[in-house]
């Protein structure tokens, strides 16, 4: 290895190093705070708790009203995900595997709504959802979730049935499979781990907004802990380790998803970034 190639290789290593340390300081220092008086937060911010008691996570879930945030929380994503599953996932595989007029300007048009940034459709969704009687309710929350986040989803399972051989189902046709079982039974399978990416990432998606709840939410009762942490955030500004404790709270589901799917959903972000 030449010495250019030696000082690339080490300028990548810095440029990931500093990028981790900048992703994981603020996980790190929000897991320590949680454990901390205010006195140790202000008097010695670098250093670990004198006690490592649950006290302040305890009193922020049961002052903060996390478990009904979370129960909310739960409710919009699951929902949202079943939506974007049964959708995306069967629009995915007509264009990737099947053949029919207008097959390329339909896929582009899906295209065009991962450019539209939500921000500028925000107030015609509102009045939307308003129209319709869904303005404060985790249903319109789901479904306007579901739909703004299948452009993408679409495009990640078309790349992913598009990386299987077009033999399969023509094998599964001569066999005198229908087209929905071929479907099902056999080309799903083998697109799994685009399926898991695809989950993974319309969670993080739909758990982790704030834009949406924010707008379209108004009782306490409904909001999602995204918006329930900032409004917690508000109440008890000046007590840091509550805050530190809710923000924890919050922090868990996101973490605990991504650990335990990380290499299926590196695998199939990998797969939809071929085409």
């Amino acid at each position: 290895m030449d010495k250019r190639a030696k000082m690339s290789r080490r300028a990548i290593w810095i440029v990931l190093l500093l990028g981790l340390i900048f992703t994981v300081c603020p996980i790190i220092w929000v897991f320590i705070g949680a454990f901390k008086t205010n006195a140790e937060i202000f008097g010695k911010p670098f250093n670990l708790p004198k006690s490592w008691d649950f006290v302040y996570i305890k009193q922020a879930w049961s002052l903060g009203n996390f478990d009904r945030y979370l129960l909310n929380s739960a409710v919009t994503t699951i929902g949202g995900m079943a939506i974007v599953f049964l959708t995306a996932c069967p629009a995915g595989y007509a264009l990737a595997q099947m053949r029919f007029k207008g097959n390329n300007l339909l896929f582009y048009l899906f295209l065009m709504g991962i450019a539209v940034p939500v921000q500028a459709i925000i107030i015609p969704i509102f009045y939307q959802m308003k129209s319709l009687g869904l303005i404060d309710t985790l249903t319109g929350l789901t479904i306007v979730s579901a739909s703004l986040a299948l452009p993408f989803s679409i495009f990640l399972m078309r790349n992913s049935f598009k990386d299987i051989p077009t033999e399969m189902r023509e094998a599964a046709y001569v066999d005198g499979a229908k087209e929905w079982k071929t479907f099902i039974f056999i080309m799903l399978p083998v697109a799994k781990p685009g399926v898991v990416a695809l989950m993974v990432f319309t969670f993080m998606n739909i758990w982790n907004d704030f834009l949406l709840p924010l707008v379209l939410l108004i009782s306490n009762e409904n909001f999602t802990v995204s918006l329930g942490l900032f409004s917690f955030q508000g109440s008890y500004v000046t007590n840091y380790n509550l805050v530190f404790g809710g923000t924890l709270i919050s922090m868990v589901p996101s973490i605990l998803v991504y650990l335990i799917f990380q290499r299926q959903f590196t695998s199939g972000m990998s797969a939809g970034a071929n085409k």
